[in-house]
């Protein structure tokens, strides 16, 4: 799993070198799923690169920790922004990949592995000509969940990026 996770990041970083305004950040993460009561909290890293001038390819990679354990969250997703320039307000479709961990002495039984369907909602202000500031929420639903609880769930971040 992990070498076809390295495969994916390699060929996006390629590819993203080839379109129009690239972007890298960094951001603070929270997770919220349906049958956990406390929020993963934790922090991540993305990448952004425009495909013209309203649609950007986005991938962002967050952990998150919690009391009984950690998460971490994969997130590729196409993003369309109202304004030019890709800031402003954007909506987008998002597939995600979500690896909960108990730790050892937890009495918890989370589903480890979870693949949902979601979109994007967000903001991206521009702060200077090469850093922004962006929020995004991405509500989504799991796809072959065992438990009840496990279809429903939001992630958010809050992140600084820098534009090359």
């Amino acid at each position: 799993m992990k070498k076809s996770i390295l495969t994916l990041l390699l060929f996006g970083g390629m590819y993203s070198a080839s379109l129009l305004a690239q972007e890298v950040r960094l951001q603070g993460n929270m997770l919220i799923l349906g049958y956990i009561n406390d929020p993963f909290i934790g922090a991540g890293a993305g990448i952004e690169a425009g495909m013209g001038e309203h649609f950007t390819l986005n991938f962002d990679a967050n952990w998150g920790s919690h009391e009984n354990g950690s998460s971490l969250e994969l997130r590729p997703a196409v993003n369309y922004y109202f304004g030019m320039e890709q800031k402003g307000l954007f909506v987008g479709a998002a597939f995600k990949y979500i690896n909960l961990k108990e730790k050892a002495e937890a009495t918890v039984d989370w589903e480890n592995n979870l693949y949902t369907l979601g979109f994007n909602l967000g903001f991206k202000a521009l702060l200077s000509e090469k850093l922004t500031l962006g929020f995004t929420a991405s509500p989504h639903v799991a796809v072959g969940g065992t438990k009840e609880g496990d279809v429903a769930g939001m992630s958010a971040q809050l992140g600084v990026g820098y534009r090359f």
